[in-house]
Order: structure tokens, then C-alpha cells, then sequence
């Protein structure tokens, strides 16, 4: 071992030992308080395409000669609009997409095609069927809403306001080779309860045994707050944003913020509230920061289902004073703070994407971007919190609308894909545990288990400096074994999968995990190759997993502003050595 290695394992210890992320070595504890008490100020600019362009994209597919031809004679929907990333370096900055995908679902012959083309305009679209089963639109959505209010059955009952519909899960099934939406139809008086499914091929209802599809339940028994059934985005509404924390004047944190609706991920699920480019006082944190696989599994009677995180709901971001830089994405004035369903219990709200804002929680200021995510009758909240100290806090927090399933205990598995770029991509990792004298490097790529009694941390670092960033588990994210380290939740499957990247910076592979058809626990296993780590660019991938049961009295929001609680799961990475 060098003596330089040896100084940074000192260097490390004495971070453990301390208890502190030391992100400013040298300075006295009332010099970086002081420092970090001073307000800060946001500056957003837009970044992609405009709304006007997606629109107008989308406009040129579905008029064109090649898309009318394949699906000529069919009924069909438009579902969805997803950006093309191109391939880059990873030192370069992302850059806007230039080229997109749209998919339209053949109700008729049950498949699915996907057409391509550029924003300019100067290449010809082409097209291609695909082996994708999409999820619902919010548009298709309603359209199932009308067939069902037309359905025999409830028409009379719809019409006298006894009967209400809400998203269902899982929100399409496949009976008999047919796609079907599935929606369901509660009588808020009665406690009645169906789940059925619509055929848009036939414009009808299909019913299911025991009034629901195989995975779900729908009984008089019903928990959750109530549905405001606003309604939600589909996939590739525009909104990205350049976003700059300023301090004093000089730029703090530097981002590329993007909405849930046109995160990147699987065309069927997405990976929420994404950040990339992040860099903390000029050097680079992050390339890419989101959650692209995010599950729940019940301990009977519903599920397991693999959760989507594109649909964007709605939640309360104050308007008065507030801007609007880009579509969905809202700046709050200063003092303002938005809320959602975890905080307020209350489903209604009058703004859909991404409410960024600044805002003294204890820690001092922070800069904070929230949105809200409707899947099914979940509500998901997805947070990302930076402070002046380098400390980042990714949030995710959970909630759910009146339903049968909600009543039954269940876990939620979140799993965030954290690519670091330490300064540069080329970087190490270490395993930190209490009462160990010296770091632990890891050298290949493994799956690794939480150690509680251990606090069980990981460190990355810069290879040719000494800049590095703690990742420390939160308290409430459980773990997928007891006590003595054996594995109790095969279905959430681990804790911490350490990997090397793949593929390039803005088209990168492994970006989602590997599991196989029918199947939707996650599936890390075929990326773990071991593959070295060393001086390599390195992601880890990290995993919460949050057992819970609706109730009503819910005495575990500790602030009425802040998303926190024992329904609220997340890391925090902390900067050493800065």
C-alpha cells in the first residue's frame, strides 16, 4: 500500500471516527456555519425542446404516409413521446436531444409500433413494431372512463353521481392476448367495489372473477385519503431545466433538472424526478441521479406490481409570485414551500411536474426540488434536497387514495442508480463500517447487504485526487435481511449493487434492471460480472424498502412542510475533502 493511500485511509478514519462529512478541511466549525447560513438564490433556464416543438413533432408522426399505412384499417391510440439520447463523453455536458420516439398501440391486432424522427425535421420518420405492452395514458385513461359510464350496468348509477371511477391497479392486463385498461368503480355509500377491464378493441367492458384481475382486490374494505381524481400526464410532456444554486453570487450547485413525464428508463415505466451534470462548487458529483425501478410487494391478497413513474399528479405549489421557466417546472417565491399528499393528506392540488424553492429546515438553506407521481392509487413524492455543505438528501415518500389493497400491509421498494462522476469518471469505492480501522476497497463489482450494526457505508472517490462523497443509509430504509446478515426478502433482493458503467454518457446501458418476462421484483444479478472497480467509472445502485399499512390517524409526518416521517426512505451523500 503507497504511503499516499495510506494517508487518504487515515484521512477517512478520522471522518468516521468524527462523525462529520468534513467538507471544507482546515476551516473551524463557526467559519463554515456561518458560511453556510447565508440565503441562497436559484436561477433556472430552459433546456430541450419546447412543448411547442414536442407538439408539433408529434403532429408531423401522426400525419405521416408511413404511420397512416401501418396502422391503416386498426383502432389505435398515440400513448406516449420519449427522447432519443444520442451517445456523448461522459466529461461533456448532456446535450439536448435532437431526435424522438413516439409509440401508438394497435388496439386490433394487439401490438405495438414505435415511429422515430428528428425535432428539425429533415429526416424521413420510420417505424417499427415492437415487443413493448405500454401502461395506461392519462388520455386513455379518460377514453376508458367513457366506456365504462356507458356500460349497462353503471350508466343509471354514473348518472346520478353514485358511482365513482379511479385508476386502478395494475392499470392494464392481458386477457386471452388483448390489452386491457383496467379502471375501477367504487360506491363511496355502499362500500360496492369492482375492478373491471376495457376493451378498446370492441369498446366494451370485461368483467373479472372475484370482481377484479388476478393481482388485485376490490372489496367494501377501503383505506387512504380520498381521490381528487385530477387526472395525470402521460409520457413526454416537455420540461428540463438548466438549474443553478447561487450563494453570495457565486454558483453553488449546477444541474440539469428533468420532469418524471420525460425521465429516462423503460418506455412503460421511467425513473421519476431525474438529475444530471451535478456538480457541488465546480467539481462534478453526479452524471445521473433517479429511480428507475420502483416496486411493492403485499403480504397477501394484492400484487406484487411493478410501479410506473411517469404520470405526474397533482400536489399544491403556491402560484402568487411564483415563475414558470419552462413547461411543468414552477420556481416558488421566496418563503414559499409546495406540499403533497404525504404532508397535507389531501389529494387535491394546482400544479402537475416539478416545484423547485429554497427553504430553512434546521440544517440551513437548502435548495429543494419536489414532484408528485400517481400510480394507480399510489401517490409517490420524489425529493431532492442540496445544502450549502455539499450534503445531498434524495427523498422518496409514500401515500395512497381510497382503495382495498392500501388496507393490507405491503412493501415498497425504491431503487435509486446513483453514477457517480467524483471529479472526474474515473473513480474508487471503499466500504466504510463501524469499529474498522482501515477502508474496505472494493474491487470488483458486488451486491452487498445493509449492516446496521455495522452502519455499513460506501465512499467514492476521485482516483487522481482526494475528493470523495459518503453515501450513509437512511434510518427508516430497512434492509433485506436480519440481524445476522441472512437474506429474509428475496423479492426486494438486496441493499447495494456496486457496478461499472456501461455504454455512454447520455446513452447508457444497465440503465434499468434485467428481470425477466412476467416477473417485476428487481434484477440486478445479470449486471454484477465482476468487472473491476479500480480507478473505473463507477454506479451504485441503492435500495429502501419501506414496509407499511394505510391509517387513518397517521402520526408519522414530523413536519407539515418537509417530506419526513416513518413513510419517507433515503440516503444521504455527504462531501469529503472538498
Amino acid at each position: 500500500m503507497s504511503i499516499k493511500l495510506n494517508h487518504i485511509f487515515v484521512g477517512s478514519c478520522l471522518m468516521v471516527i468524527l462523525g462529520s462529512g468534513l467538507a471544507f478541511a482546515g476551516e473551524n466549525i463557526d467559519k463554515r456555519k456561518g458560511r453556510a447560513d447565508r440565503p441562497l438564490s436559484i436561477k433556472v433556464v430552459p433546456w430541450g425542446p419546447s412543448q411547442a416543438q414536442v407538439d408539433a413533432a408529434k403532429q408531423r408522426v401522426v400525419q405521416s404516409a408511413l404511420v397512416q399505412n401501418e396502422l391503416k384499417g386498426a383502432k389505435y391510440r398515440y400513448l406516449g413521446f420519449e427522447y432519443i439520447d444520442e451517445g456523448g463523453d461522459k466529461n461533456r455536458a448532456s446535450q439536448p436531444p435532437t431526435r424522438f420516439r413516439t409509440i401508438f398501440y394497435d388496439y386490433t391486432n394487439d401490438r405495438t409500433l414505435a415511429a422515430e424522427g428528428d425535432f428539425a425535421g429533415k429526416e424521413a420518420v420510420s417505424t417499427r413494431w415492437i415487443l413493448l405492452e405500454p401502461g395506461a395514458d392519462g388520455e386513455e385513461i379518460k377514453a376508458a372512463y367513457r366506456i365504462v359510464a356507458k356500460d349497462s350496468e353503471f350508466s343509471d348509477l354514473k348518472r346520478m353521481n353514485k358511482i365513482e371511477f379511479y385508476e386502478a391497479m395494475p392499470p392494464v392486463s392481458n386477457l386471452n392476448g388483448e390489452r386491457l385498461v383496467n379502471i375501477g368503480v367504487r360506491n363511496p355509500d355502499t362500500g360496492a367495489n369492482q375492478i373491471v377491464g376495457v376493451s378498446f378493441k370492441n369498446e366494451k367492458v370485461i368483467r373479472y372473477e372475484n370482481n377484479a384481475p388476478p393481482t388485485s382486490a376490490a372489496t367494501p374494505e377501503a383505506c387512504g385519503i380520498q381521490n381528487a381524481n385530477q387526472g395525470s400526464t402521460g409520457i413526454g410532456v416537455a420540461g428540463q431545466v438548466q438549474f443553478t444554486v447561487m450563494q453570495s453570487g457565486n454558483p453553488l450547485w449546477e444541474m440539469l433538472v428533468i420532469r418524471p413525464s420525460s425521465s429516462s428508463g423503460k418506455s412503460n415505466e421511467r425513473s421519476g424526478l431525474e438529475i444530471r451534470d451535478v456538480k457541488y462548487r465546480g467539481k462534478s458529483v453526479l452524471k445521473r441521479g433517479h429511480v428507475p425501478v420502483l416496486n411493492v410487494q403485499y403480504t397477501t391478497g394484492c400484487g406484487p406490481f411493478r410501479d410506473w413513474q411517469y404520470s405526474e399528479g397533482f400536489f399544491n405549489a403556491p402560484e402568487a409570485g411564483s415563475t414558470n421557466p419552462a413547461p411543468g417546472i414552477r420556481v416558488l417565491a421566496a418563503g414559499q414551500v409546495a406540499t403533497t399528499a404525504v404532508e397535507t393528506r389531501n389529494d387535491t392540488g394546482n400544479f402537475q411536474g416539478v416545484a423547485i424553492y429554497t427553504q430553512d429546515t434546521g440544517f440551513g438553506p437548502e435548495a429543494v426540488m419536489v414532484t408528485e407521481m400517481d400510480a394507480g392509487w399510489y401517490r409517490y413524492i420524489m425529493e431532492w434536497r442540496f445544502a450549502p455543505d455539499g450534503t445531498i438528501r434524495p427523498r422518496y415518500g409514500f401515500g395512497s387514495v381510497t382503495d382495498s389493497c392500501v388496507c393490507l400491509q405491503r412493501t415498497h421498494h425504491v431503487y435509486w442508480r446513483f453514477d457517480f462522476d467524483i471529479v472526474t469518471p474515473v473513480n474508487k469505492i471503499f466500504q466504510v463500517e463501524r469499529g474498522r480501522k482501515f477502508l474496505t476497497a472494493v474491487t470488483n463489482e458486488a451486491a452487498i447487504f445493509r449492516s446496521t450494526q455495522g452502519n455499513r457505508r460506501f465512499l467514492i472517490q476521485n482516483s487522481m485526487g482526494d475528493e470523495a462523497y459518503q453515501l450513509t443509509p437512511g434510518v427508516n430504509d430497512g434492509s433485506v435481511t436480519n440481524p445476522l446478515g441472512m437474506l429474509t426478502d428475496t423479492f426486494g433482493g438486496g441493499d447495494f449493487w456496486l457496478m461499472r458503467f456501461q455504454g455512454t454518457a447520455d446513452s447508457p446501458n444497465e440503465l434499468d434492471d434485467q428481470n425477466p418476462p412476467g416477473t417485476v421484483a428487481a434484477n440486478f444479478a445479470p449486471w454484477i460480472n465482476n468487472e473491476s472497480l479500480v480507478n473505473q467509472d463507477v454506479v451504485l445502485w441503492y435500495a429502501a424498502h419501506q414496509t407499511r399499512v394505510d391509517d387513518a390517524s397517521r402520526p408519522d409526518i414530523a413536519a407539515p412542510e418537509v417530506i419526513s416521517g416513518a413513510h419517507v426512505v433515503g440516503p444521504d451523500l455527504r462531501p469529503v475533502r472538498w
